[in-house]
């Protein structure tokens, strides 16, 4: 009889101090793109640039099932151009967006998959993520 007193209290308190720890807030991850749901996670480094201050450097990024639009976190205030390669040919190019340093912005919305593409960043240091 004893025993079953002690053991209620006790059972009370470590179901008090589980439903405390499971309610903490969870710190915030320092990286922008695992803070962000869904297609975020995906992020790629814009790190540098070709001497067009195109990213990617020489090339192009493809798009994926992933994202609905083409994201970019900028560290750095940016100026985005997102040049696109349909698969009829040429080339074409959307308006320029400002994304400022420090948030998320788009730099094309409704894209489809697996469509070629370039970021057109002008001069200028060019830091950040992008999602696509």
């Amino acid at each position: 009889m004893r025993i079953r007193s002690l053991l209620r209290p006790m059972a009370a308190v470590s179901l008090a101090s589980v439903t405390m720890l499971a309610l903490m807030p969870q710190p915030a991850s320092a990286d922008p793109a695992t803070r962000q749901p869904g297609c975020r996670s995906t992020a790629k480094p814009i790190d540098r640039l070709d001497d067009n201050y195109h990213w990617p450097p020489n090339g192009t990024a493809v798009t994926t099932t992933s994202c609905a639009d083409i994201n970019i976190y900028a560290y750095v205030d940016l100026s985005v151009s997102t040049c696109f390669y349909p698969s009829s040919g040429g080339m074409q190019c959307n308006a320029r967006r400002d994304i400022a340093a420090g948030t998320w912005g788009l730099a094309a919305t409704d894209v489809r998959d697996y469509t070629r593409f370039h970021l057109s960043l002008g001069p200028g240091t060019a830091r950040g993520l992008v999602a696509y």
